[in-house]
């Protein structure tokens, strides 16, 4: 490697580092409307959670005769999940994912908030009651306890509030047995005049139960979020000081809330209003809680109104999300859309899913992956290799010209631009393949450490490709390393010190051999928080990378190299005729 490609190298190690600091991912949103910011205040936002304190009676008005009363519980259990309806409030208590197990392989419950719920219909009542249908009573019209439904098998739940006589809420959940997909029905009589404005909100309360061990990752990927007007807004309530609130109008696809590796997306059938996110962090806390409201409007003078809509409670698997097609993938943080994202969702999971139907280890998919890029990058690294077998012919001259136009920077960079034109080298080209690469390796970043293809699948002695492969938790960090040994950038490192080694160089000056030494430790500390399966990637890209330069110094024949002398000794012959020259006059 020459000068030139391990500044390059070196370049890009240090981009890596400042990109990993200040361009993370939960720090800009894709579209976007930034989310704005408001002082904490002492009254509760419309559409925000409600203190945990028991509802009085005389706050719900002419609602208040249903304040109290038995709860009921309603277990329904299909192929993917175990769910928990409550009549208080006809709303979701508990999701307990079969498939996702939490950090510790254990079962959870996604919804936070169990005390109260997580979904509710949120209005404003003509006596200017603020009422949430947590604090309702309903009456279940089904008797049975629990309930199993399996396949394509279908399964309704309903419960029903009546304000009086003429008044009333009946609220449908909709099951079916092998889908994370949920519907939810509405129907409201004689209630547009009961409504301030005919308005109201249906709202996703307590964000998501963090699932992982490590809870400063997962608050950082945990984030309320919409989709409208064609871009996604993102709402990260990272500072415990301050409230989070993005209140906008118009159509939405949908709105939901997400952890590291899960959602609950609210999707409206009919046309939105508007969309209210909000979000609050406690001092000392990790957690992050949210809340994603759809704004709705009913038709005035209508006595009956039919409301229907789609939840997805479950995996932010790309595929899965995709096929709901209301862009719910769009969630999923891929990094730069001009550049990052179109890798990650049409090269790295496409293949990935390709291969995962005749390979089932995702550690060797990720190696095949690795030999396939190398492949395809093979070209490039040969072209590579005999530009630097001309650029070593051509250092006794580069030499000469630098001693000659020391004092003339400007003339000796216009004659070091000739001679590689006519000798046809790239001062860069060492440095290309890695340069093209780039995109790619970011693109990884994002999808193992977004994606949940990898979650809790192991390889050798990394038990989960999602997270580091550490061996050794120190239990305090140290500074650049972190707080644990991961072998996978150890030998990562190695790989990169002898390929370095075997890598033709056209310069053995002292730094040189410091960056022979340098640019693997840089690399060993930029990869030790990396998932290990972007580990892998490079060590087994690494590892190719070697037998791939063997081989290409080993082909290259003495004729090749022959020939690469007599173009660099007829880019020398003319500069000698032309000193030759100066001479005779």
């Amino acid at each position: 490697m020459d000068r030139n490609s391990v500044i390059g190298f070196a370049l890009i190690a240090a981009i890596m580092m400042v990109w990993l600091q200040f361009m993370n991912p939960q720090n800009k949103t894709q579209v976007e409307k930034t989310a704005t910011r408001s002082e904490m205040v002492d009254t509760v936002p419309t559409g925000a959670i409600p203190p945990p304190a028991a509802v009085r009676a005389d706050s719900l008005g002419t609602f208040a005769q249903a304040s109290v009363g038995a709860e009921k519980t309603t277990i329904i259990e299909n192929d993917l999940f175990t769910a928990t309806l409550s009549s208080r409030g006809a709303t979701l208590k508990s999701l307990v994912l079969k498939k996702h197990l939490d950090g510790s392989k254990k079962l959870f419950n996604l919804v936070s908030d169990q005390q109260k719920g997580a979904l509710s219909m949120l209005f404003l009542s003509s006596d200017g009651k603020r009422i949430d249908t947590r604090d309702l009573n309903f009456r279940s019209v089904e008797s049975s306890e629990s309930v199993t439904v399996t396949g394509r098998q279908t399964q309704s739940v309903s419960y029903i509030f009546d304000v009086d006589d003429s008044r009333s809420i009946q609220v449908t959940w909709n099951f079916t047995g092998d889908s994370y997909e949920v519907g939810y029905d509405l129907k409201l009589t004689g209630l547009g005049t009961t409504m301030v404005g005919n308005e109201y909100q249906l709202v996703w309360n307590g964000g998501l139960t963090y699932s992982e061990k490590n809870k400063v990752d997962e608050s950082t990927n945990a984030i309320a979020s919409a989709f409208q007007g064609g871009g996604v807004v993102k709402l990260d309530a990272k500072d415990a000081k301050q409230a989070y609130k993005e209140e906008s109008s118009g159509k939405a696809q949908w709105v939901a809330v997400r952890n590291k590796y899960f959602v609950a997306a609210l999707i409206p059938l009919r046309e939105s209003e508007g969309i209210y996110l909000y979000g609050t962090k406690k001092a000392g806390q990790e957690f992050e809680n949210y809340v994603a409201a759809l704004k709705m409007t009913v038709p005035s003078g209508q006595q009956v109104v039919q409301e229907h809509y789609r939840l997805y409670l479950g995996p932010i698997d790309y595929n899965t999300v995709r096929a709901l097609h209301v862009g719910l993938e769009k969630i999923m943080d891929f990094g730069w859309d001009w550049l990052t994202r179109p890798f990650a969702e049409y090269v790295i999971l496409p293949i990935f899913n390709w291969m995962n139907k005749y390979v089932t280890n995702y550690g060797l998919i990720i190696i095949i992956f690795a030999f396939l890029i190398k492949m395809v990058t093979y070209p490039l690294s040969l072209a590579s290799t005999k530009s630097m077998k001309k650029m070593s012919a051509l250092q006794p001259l580069m030499q000469e010209l630098q001693e000659k136009y020391k004092d003339n920077p400007a003339k000796m960079q216009t004659e070091l631009g000739r001679i590689y034109k006519e000798a046809g080298v790239n001062p860069l080209g060492g440095c290309l393949p890695t340069v093209i690469q780039m995109p790619l390796l970011f693109a990884m970043f994002y999808v193992f450490r977004s994606s949940i293809q990898l979650r809790q699948h192991g390889f050798l002695w990394a038990k989960d490709l999602s997270v580091p492969d550490s061996i050794l938790d120190f239990g305090f960090a140290v500074p650049l390393y972190g707080d644990h040994i991961a072998v996978m950038p150890i030998l990562m490192a190695v790989t990169v010190f002898v390929q370095q080694k075997i890598t033709p160089t056209t310069q053995t000056n002292d730094q040189m051999k410091i960056m022979m030494w340098m640019f693997p430790a840089m690399m060993l500390l930029f990869f030790n928080s990396m998932p290990a399966g972007l580990g892998l990637y490079y060590l087994m890209f690494n590892i190719f990378s070697i037998a791939q330069q063997a081989y290409i110094n080993a082909s290259v024949s003495d004729e090749e190299k022959a020939a690469a002398a007599m173009q660099v000794a007829s880019v020398t012959k003319p500069a000698q005729s032309q000193k030759k020259g100066v001479r005779k006059k």
